[in-house]
């Protein structure tokens, strides 16, 4: 259990160790609800919302695309190993898609690849053509490695320029991190600390590549599909797993009910990384999971990121109570039977723990 003894001492290290800056006072939430099936529900009244900032309710504001929210601020992370190539040329054809379906007129979006560099082919733009091509520019690099949370780190800090912004990173990728610098913790924690949210269009390269052009003339060195349960979905074709129309619910995202210790949270996060970076990514930030095989597939999970990031309710709120250190979120609505995904938590005082 070395790892969690390193968290705990992390979590418990001065303020003036941090590396990551300081903590908006006023907390930006931004929730999607859906019903049972897993359909999206944008007709809440401000009124039947609530917020406890750990376990005190706080008083709130309540905003929503029929009453405005602010612009949404992008940054699409591909990840070009080699051994993505397949998935690459789905990827090159989406790039139309995100102003339109995503970002609208008043957003912007970026794009990153990463493998063993991480390359910004386009700054934060409403210019649909502009990303379009920058999309087209995604090429494969080194074969294995792809540092994901390194891009990730990247990311945060392009999106902290866009303070009245609701920060989104969408990483289009295999589920797991190879070889980078930052680790799962630190980039856990920055994500929170800055309000991102984190989305993530996942993929298996070895499903994927039976879909590529080279495979589908017989091509004998294709990959196999694998025997075994796929790390990506948990299946054993490598396919996606039986998931509601607008993502993968997260069996381990904190229910109403619960009480999560944050050192027992991070430890949790921590002890995942180790299996699917992708999914504690999400957990941390309240975002969702899109698998994908093909290019509808991909197109598919742009489709359902849009339809979510226009139907969230965005709650802001001033705490009543600042005592530094890391405060845990719950969001409730008046009706029953309803499904709530926000960020679980932020960090409040001078800074996040290193």
């Amino acid at each position: 259990m070395r790892w969690l003894f390193a968290l705990l001492i992390a979590l418990m290290l001065p303020a003036q160790e941090s590396q990551f800056g300081v903590q908006s006072r006023l907390v930006l939430v931004p929730v999607t609800v859906t019903d049972a099936k897993g359909h999206l529900i944008d007709e809440i009244e401000p009124k039947d919302f609530a917020v406890l900032d750990n376990g005190r309710p706080q008083k709130i504001s309540v905003d929503s695309m029929a009453t405005g929210v602010a612009p949404i601020a992008l940054v699409v992370a591909v990840q070009t190993s080699g051994i993505s190539k397949a998935v690459l040329e789905k990827v090159r054809k989406i790039g139309a898609l995100i102003q339109p379906v995503v970002t609208g007129e008043s957003g912007c979006a970026a794009l990153v690849a990463f493998d063993q560099s991480i390359t910004w082919l386009q700054e934060c733009t409403d210019d649909s053509g502009g990303l379009a091509r920058a999309f087209e520019q995604v090429h494969t690099g080194e074969p294995k490695s792809a540092r994901m949370l390194d891009a990730v780190y990247q990311s945060i800090e392009r999106l902290k320029k866009h303070p009245n912004s609701r920060r989104a990173l969408l990483l289009i990728s295999e589920s797991r991190d190879r070889s980078s610098d930052h680790t799962l913790n630190e980039i856990s924690l920055a994500t929170q600390a800055a309000g991102v949210t984190v989305y993530a269009a996942t993929y298996s390269a070895f499903k994927s590549a039976f879909t590529s052009k080279s495979s589908a003339t017989g091509d004998p060195q294709a990959p196999k599909v694998p025997k075994t349960p796929s790390e990506q979905t948990g299946t054993m074709d490598g396919g996606p797993p039986h998931c509601g129309p607008f993502g993968c619910p997260n069996p381990q995202t904190p229910g109403v009910d619960q009480r999560v210790d944050i050192l027992g949270g991070l430890g949790e996060l921590v002890r995942m990384g180790k299996a699917n970076t992708t999914h504690a990514l999400t957990i941390a930030t309240g975002g969702a999971i899109f698998p994908f095989t093909t290019l509808n597939g991909l197109e598919d999970a742009i489709q359902k990121l849009g339809s979510e990031l226009h139907a969230q309710y965005l709650l802001s709120f001033t705490p009543d109570d600042s005592t530094p250190g890391y405060h845990r979120l719950e969001v409730r609505v008046a009706s029953s039977g309803l499904r709530i995904r926000a960020r679980p938590g932020y960090w409040s005082g001078q800074a996040v723990p290193h």
